[in-house]
């Protein structure tokens, strides 16, 4: 493996963008092979994602722009008790009476 792309890979690493990106590009200017070529030009693609994506604001996932909810204004007068819900059993018992 060429010292260029070795170095650039610890740069990425380190998320040291510019310096691996130049590393990768000496290797694109040099006499590399073929495969070392291929190597640094991948490697110079996911840099490039990598600063759109850090670019880029975040969005939710549906592409619309999130809403906040509201609190319902409508609060039940002081003097009455609260709602409690009870939630029905998994297995209810129905117990039926012969006359």
């Amino acid at each position: 493996m060429r010292e260029e792309i070795r170095l650039g890979n610890e740069a990425l690493a380190q998320n040291d963008l510019e310096a691996a990106k130049q590393y990768f590009q000496q290797v694109l200017v040099s006499e590399a092979t073929e495969v070392q070529k291929r190597i640094a030009a991948n490697r110079l693609r996911e840099i490039e994602e990598r600063q759109r994506q850090a670019e880029e604001p975040c969005k939710p996932p549906s592409g619309k722009p999130r809403t906040r909810r509201k609190p319902s204004a409508v609060k039940p007068p002081a003097g009455t008790p609260a709602h409690h819900f009870v939630r029905p059993p998994e297995k209810p018992v129905v117990v039926i009476h012969r006359h």
